[in-house]
C-alpha cells in the first residue's frame, strides 16, 4: 500500500512538472495585454482598512480578485472562481452545481485550516455587510452568483477588529456589480453539461450621469451524479441594485437578492438517502449612504437577511439577521487615518422537527434572538512614506455573554518599489450562535464566545520589470474557548472546551503574460494541532492562462496531501490530484464560446467521508455581451 501511494504521488508530481515545463517552453504563444493574473502590489483595497489604500500599505494578507478575473470563469456561483487565486482556500463542494445548506450538505469554506462545522469561522460579507444564517451563523454558499459581483477581496487571517464575529480564519467581501459605461450594457450566459446540468444567467445595467441600476437573473439545475441516491439541485435567483450620486460627495444605493433553491441530500455511501429533499428560500435587502470627502469619508449601511427552510425529514426553520453598520474615516493630519465605527446586529429565528417526539424533540417554539452592539476604532499612520502602522480595538456587548474586547495591530514597510515587509497580530472571535445556545438538546445558554489570536509575517516582492509578483507568509493561530460537545455530561452538552494551534506557510507567485503564458502558483502548508476537517497538510494549486489567436487555454491543477475527511481519528487522511481545463474561443467581438472539463484524471476522492466527488465531467456554453 505504501509503495502504491508513493508511485501515485510520483505520477501526480510528474504531471505538475510537465505543466510547469509547458509554461516555460511555450515561448511562441501570442502574448496577451492583460495582467489579470498578477497580485499587483499597488492595487487599491477597501476590505482591510474600511478606507481605500494600496495593498502594499495594508498589514493584512489580502487577495484581490478583480472584474476581469471573475469574467474569465464560467462558474455560475462565484466561490469556485476564488479557489485558484487564494492560497489555502478550500471549498467543500459536492456537486457540479450547488453546495446546499449546513454541514450535512456542503458549502464549507476553509482558509488556513480554519473553518467550523457548520462553517461559522470564515465571515462572508456583501459590500461590507455580514451574510450568515440567523440560526446556524453560517453563510449560504448558493446565494453568491457571479453576475451579482464586481470584485472580491479576501483577508486571510483574523479580521474581527474591523468586521466583528465569525472572522476568525478570514473574511471574504463580495463587492456588488456596477455598470461599465453610460447607457445600456449587459451579458447573457448559457451552458449545459454532464449529469443533466444546465444554467442560464443574464445581467443588464443602465447608467446615466447620476443614476445606475443593475438587474441579474440566474437559473441553474443538475440531475446529480450519484447512482445510489438522489442528489439533484436547482436554484433560481434575482438581484437588483439601484444607486444615485446625490452630489460629488454623497451616494445612496440599495439592493436586494432572492434565491429559491432545492436539493436532494444523498446521504453517505454507507447510508444513502432516497428521499431527503430540502428546500430553502433566502433573501436579503440593503440600503447604504456613502460619503467621500477629502478629510472625512465613510458609510451608513442597513441590512436585513432572512430565510425559510423545509426538509422532508420534518425539520423546518425561519431565520433573520439584520443590523446597522456605520463608520467614518477621519484624515485630519497628513499621513493619518482614524476610523471610528459602530455595528448593531440582531439575529435569530425559530425551528422545529415534528417527526421527533419528546423528550428529545427539537424545536424553538418561540423565536429566539441575540442582540450585539459593537464599537471600534482603527488608527493608521504613514511615516516617511514607507512605514505604515495600524492599531485597532473593538468593544463588543452581547445580550447573552456580556462584553469582550478585540485588539489588533500591524505594520507594512515598503523597503522600495519592489519589496514589502508586513507584520500583524490580531485577536478574533465568534459569538455563540442560536443553535449553540437554544436549539437541539446539547444547547447551553451559558456559552462564552470563541476566541483566537493570529500572528503573521509576510514578504512581498515584484520583479524590476514588473512581470512577476511573489508573496511569502508564515502564520501562527491559537484558538481558545471553542464550543464543543462534551459527551462526558449526561445528557451531552455544548461547552467552551476546545483549543487549537495552527501554524503554517503560504507561498504564491504570479507571472504576467507579456513574455510567457501567465500563471499563478500557490503552496500552503498547515500544521494543525488536532484532527480537523478541510485542513490539508500540503495544498498546491497552479492556474495557467495562454492566448493563441482567438483561443484562450486555462488549465487549473490542484494537489492535496493529508486531508482529513472525518473527525474519527482512525480514518486515514487522503491525497488527490485534480486537473481542470477551460477553453475559450472568441467567435466575435461580443460573443465567446467556452468548454469546461473537470477532473480530467478521473480521480476518486472525497472531501468529507462518505460523500464521493464526481469523476470526469464536461460543460459547454456561450457568453454574449452588449
Amino acid at each position: 500500500m505504501a509503495l502504491e501511494r508513493r508511485y501515485r504521488w510520483m505520477n501526480r508530481l510528474t504531471l505538475v512538472s510537465l505543466i510547469l515545463g509547458t509554461v516555460f517552453s511555450w515561448k511562441s504563444l501570442q502574448a496577451q495585454d492583460s495582467d489579470s493574473l498578477s497580485m499587483a502590489l499597488d492595487q487599491v483595497v477597501v476590505t482591510g482598512t474600511r478606507a481605500a489604500r494600496a495593498a502594499s500599505e495594508v498589514s493584512s494578507s489580502i487577495t484581490i480578485i478583480d472584474k476581469e478575473q471573475l469574467a474569465q470563469s464560467t462558474h455560475v456561483n462565484v466561490l469556485p472562481s476564488l479557489v485558484r487565486h487564494v492560497p489555502g482556500l478550500l471549498l467543500n463542494d459536492r456537486s457540479t452545481l450547488g453546495y446546499g445548506v449546513g454541514p450535512g450538505s456542503g458549502g464549507n469554506i476553509s482558509i488556513r485550516g480554519i473553518s467550523g462545522s457548520p462553517n461559522n469561522r470564515i465571515l462572508v460579507l456583501i459590500d461590507g455587510q455580514p451574510q450568515y444564517m440567523g440560526i446556524f451563523s453560517h453563510p449560504i454558499a448558493d446565494s453568491f452568483h457571479s453576475t451579482d459581483i464586481e470584485r472580491v477581496e479576501v483577508i486571510r487571517g483574523a479580521s474581527s477588529v474591523l468586521y466583528g464575529s465569525n472572522a476568525m480564519g478570514g473574511a471574504i467581501n463580495f463587492i456588488t456589480a456596477k455598470t461599465d459605461r453610460q447607457g445600456w450594457s449587459g451579458k447573457v450566459d448559457a451552458a449545459a453539461g454532464s449529469f443533466g446540468t444546465h444554467s442560464l444567467s443574464g445581467k443588464v445595467g443602465y447608467q446615466t450621469k447620476n443614476w445606475e441600476s443593475v438587474l441579474s437573473l440566474n437559473r441553474s439545475k443538475t440531475d446529480g451524479y450519484r447512482k445510489d441516491a438522489s442528489d439533484g439541485f436547482e436554484n433560481t435567483a434575482i438581484f437588483y441594485k439601484l444607486s444615485h450620486q446625490i452630489d460629488s460627495n454623497l451616494k445612496v444605493s440599495g439592493d436586494f437578492q432572492l434565491s429559491d433553491a432545492s436539493y436532494e441530500h444523498p446521504g453517505t455511501l454507507e447510508a444513502p438517502l432516497l428521499d431527503d429533499k430540502r428546500t430553502y428560500f433566502r433573501g436579503r435587502a440593503a440600503l447604504g449612504l456613502t460619503n467621500e470627502g477629502e478629510k472625512v469619508s465613510g458609510a451608513t449601511l442597513f441590512f436585513h437577511n432572512f430565510g425559510d427552510h423545509r426538509f422532508t425529514s420534518g425539520f423546518e426553520s425561519s431565520d433573520f439577521n439584520q443590523g446597522i453598520a456605520a463608520y467614518q474615516n477621519l484624515k485630519l493630519i497628513p499621513g493619518q487615518t482614524i476610523t471610528l465605527g459602530i455595528d448593531f446586529n440582531r439575529f435569530g429565528g425559530e425551528a422545529s422537527n415534528e417527526s421527533i417526539p419528546p423528550p428529545v424533540a427539537v424545536g424553538l417554539n418561540e423565536s429566539q434572538e441575540v442582540h450585539q452592539t459593537e464599537v471600534y476604532m482603527q488608527w493608521q499612520q504613514t511615516l516617511w512614506e514607507k512605514l505604515h502602522l495600524n492599531t485597532g480595538v473593538r468593544e463588543v456587548y452581547n445580550s447573552q455573554f456580556g462584553r469582550t474586547t478585540v485588539p489588533g495591530f500591524g505594520l507594512s514597510f515598503e523597503m522600495d518599489s519592489q519589496h514589502v515587509f508586513k507584520l500583524s497580530s490580531s485577536k478574533a472571535f465568534r459569538s455563540p450562535s442560536v443553535v449553540d445556545l437554544f436549539l437541539f438538546p446539547p444547547s447551553n445558554i451559558e456559552l462564552q464566545p470563541e476566541s483566537m489570536w493570529n500572528h503573521e509575517l509576510a514578504f512581498l516582492r515584484r520583479s524590476p520589470d514588473g512581470l512577476w509578483d511573489m508573496e511569502l507568509v508564515v502564520y501562527y493561530a491559537k484558538g481558545d474557548n471553542l464550543i464543543q460537545l462534551d459527551a462526558a455530561q449526561a445528557p451531552p452538552r455544548n461547552r467552551n472546551t476546545g483549543t487549537f494551534k495552527n501554524k503554517g506557510l503560504e507561498a504564491q507567485i504570479s507571472f504576467r503574460q507579456d513574455a510567457f503564458p501567465g500563471f499563478i502558483f500557490s503552496y500552503n502548508f498547515a500544521d494543525v494541532s488536532e484532527n480537523v476537517l478541510f485542513a490539508p497538510e500540503h495544498y498546491l494549486k497552479l492556474q495557467m492562462d495562454a492566448q493563441v489567436g482567438r483561443f484562450q487555454v486555462m488549465p487549473f491543477a490542484q494537489q492535496v496531501f493529508g486531508l482529513n475527511t472525518s473527525l474519527n481519528s482512525e480514518t486515514e487522511s487522503v491525497d488527490y490530484t485534480l486537473l481542470n481545463v477551460q477553453l475559450n474561443y472568441q467567435m466575435m467581438e461580443n460573443l465567446r464560446a467556452h468548454v469546461q472539463a473537470n477532473n480530467l484524471l478521473d480521480s476518486e476522492y472525497q472531501l468529507e467521508n462518505g460523500y464521493p466527488m464526481p469523476g470526469i465531467n464536461l460543460s459547454a456554453g456561450i457568453n454574449f455581451q452588449f
